[in-house]
C-alpha cells in the first residue's frame, strides 16, 4: 500500500472514531495519519487534528492547528468546500476560547465560502456536486415539514398558529454578526410561551430552518427525512420552553 493510501485509510478511522464518540481511537488514527501524511496533505491533516483538539476541550490546540493553514499559498489551493470547514473548525474554537471578534469574523467568512461552493457547482451543473448534496424543491420540504408538525400534539400544534416558519437558505448576514453559527440547522427566534405575557408576543416569533445547512449533512433522502423532523421538533420545543437539556433527553438535541 502507497503512503498515500495509508494517510487516507488513516484519516477515515479517525473521522469515524470521532463520529462514534471514541477520542481515544480518534487519536490513535491521527498519530497514523501524521506519520503517513504526504506534503501536499497539510489541510486534511491540520483539519482533523483540529477536531479531535476541540473533541478534546483545547481551542487553543484547534487555531494552532488551523492558522498556519488559513494562510498563504495552501489556502488559495482549497476549494470554497474545504476551505469553509476549516473557518468552521476555527470559528467554533474562538467561541469556545470566548474571542467573538474572532468567532464572527471566522463564521462571516464561512457564510460566504458556502454559498459560493453552491454557486459554483450550480454554475457547473456537476454530477459530483448533485451526487454528494440531496436538494428538495420548495413542496417536498414543505411536505415534510407538515409531516414532523403532525407529530405534535392537537394543544402544541394550536398554539404555533401563531408562529411564522420560514425556511431560508441559511443563516442572514445579520443573524451570523449576532453570534449565530453559520452552519446551524434551524432558529426559534421570539419569545418562548412560559415567557409571554397574557396578551400574546410583543412581537412575532419565528422558526427558521435552514435548507440548505440540513441538506449539507445528509446522505440520504430517508436521513434528510429524520434532519428536518428533528429540527422543527426541537425548534418547537424551544418555543414552548424546553431547553438544551430537556432536548438531550428527549433524543431532540
Amino acid at each position: 500500500m502507497d503512503r498515500r493510501s495509508t494517510f487516507e485509510r488513516a484519516l477515515d478511522r479517525a473521522w469515524r472514531s470521532l463520529e462514534q464518540g471514541d477520542l481515544a481511537a480518534a487519536a490513535r488514527a491521527l498519530e497514523s495519519a501524521r506519520a503517513a501524511a504526504p506534503g501536499h496533505a497539510d489541510p486534511e491533516l491540520a483539519e482533523l487534528e483540529a477536531e479531535v483538539a476541540l473533541a478534546r476541550g483545547d481551542p487553543a490546540a484547534t487555531v494552532a492547528a488551523l492558522s498556519p493553514v488559513l494562510t498563504g499559498e495552501r489556502l488559495r489551493r482549497l476549494g470554497p468546500d474545504e476551505a469553509a470547514d476549516l473557518h468552521h473548525a476555527l470559528g467554533r474554537a474562538y467561541e469556545e476560547l470566548g474571542d467573538r471578534r474572532a468567532m464572527t469574523r471566522e463564521w462571516l467568512e464561512v457564510s460566504r465560502l458556502d454559498a459560493l461552493a453552491d454557486s459554483e457547482a450550480r454554475a457547473a451543473g456537476a454530477d459530483e456536486a448533485a451526487d454528494e448534496v440531496l436538494e428538495l424543491d420548495d413542496v417536498e420540504f414543505e411536505h415534510l415539514v407538515d409531516d414532523a408538525l403532525g407529530e405534535l400534539p392537537a394543544d402544541v400544534l394550536e398554539r404555533l398558529t401563531n408562529v411564522a416558519i420560514i425556511a431560508d437558505d441559511r443563516p442572514s448576514e445579520a443573524l451570523v454578526r449576532d453570534g449565530l453559527d453559520p452552519r446551524t440547522l434551524g432558529l426559534f427566534h421570539g419569545l418562548s410561551l412560559p415567557h409571554q405575557s397574557t396578551l400574546g408576543p410583543a412581537y412575532p416569533d419565528t422558526i427558521h430552518l435552514f435548507r440548505r445547512n440540513i441538506e449539507r449533512v445528509c446522505h440520504t433522502e430517508a436521513e434528510l427525512r429524520e434532519e428536518i423532523r428533528v429540527t422543527v421538533l426541537h425548534e418547537t420545543a424551544h418555543y414552548i420552553g424546553l431547553d438544551e437539556d430537556d432536548l438531550r433527553r428527549l433524543g431532540l438535541g
